[in-house]
């Protein structure tokens, strides 16, 4: 027994350097060996002209099936290289846009290949008027102060409106910006966060991209 219990823990420390070199060894040439992997391209749409916007839901990524070591592949992963879509010349109204394989970003050299273009295989859009709307925003209070306090109700924004830019059709839709909620959980004095607007329709932005909310606390029988 004693000799079973010298062989497993003596140099535990080296036995254990040693196990680690041997994984990393097997690691290396498992890596180099060639195989095939489903990897994801972020999408990103670039030179649309500044008067339009991109409207609605639209693809983010593109998958493909692609050829080359593990170690490439994996890389590739972790480095998640953008397929970058010009929509130069697009006008208002639908867009459509094959993707073929020369467009997803792989190394020059050719050492990675595309054995299979998943999809989306057509990106498809619609591209509408950028818009400008200022909209007043509304608070969202959730939770209770400490016990003896209250909230008095007031909420002091500031600014009280933001301006929206986005696509037109989607701008005439929204009568006010919500913000994100402040929590009142287990304060005793006034509450001042910076918060941003929440649930934005695609392709939105709010600006300023923060609000100052200041939520008002007394205790309670003053």
């Amino acid at each position: 027994m004693s000799l079973l219990r010298e062989m497993l823990f003596d140099n535990l420390g080296l036995k254990f350097t040693a196990l680690l070199l041997a994984v990393l060894v097997y690691l290396n040439v498992y890596t180099d060996r060639s195989t095939t992997m489903l990897v994801s391209f972020p999408l990103e749409y670039t030179e649309l002209d500044d008067s339009l916007s991109v409207s609605g839901p639209s693809p983010s990524v593109v998958q493909a099936e692609l050829k080359g070591t593990g170690k490439q592949l994996i890389l590739m992963r972790v480095k998640e290289p953008r397929v970058r879509l010009s929509l130069a010349g697009a006008r208002r109204g639908r867009f459509e846009r094959a993707l073929a394989p020369s467009d997803l970003p792989l190394p020059p050299e050719g050492s990675i290949t595309v054995e299979n273009l998943v999809g989306p295989r057509v990106v498809t859009l619609e591209i509408d008027r950028k818009a400008h709307r200022d909209l007043l925003v509304t608070p969202h209070v959730s939770g209770q102060p400490a016990s003896g306090y209250a909230w008095t109700g007031a909420a002091l924004l500031d600014p009280p409106a933001v301006r929206v830019t986005g696509p037109e059709q989607v701008l005439l839709t929204l009568d006010s910006v919500s913000l994100a909620p402040v929590r009142l959980d287990g304060k005793r004095d006034t509450v001042n966060a910076l918060v941003a607007p929440e649930r934005l329709p695609d392709w939105c932005r709010a600006e300023p991209a923060l609000v100052r909310v200041r939520l008002p606390l007394v205790r309670r029988g003053r």
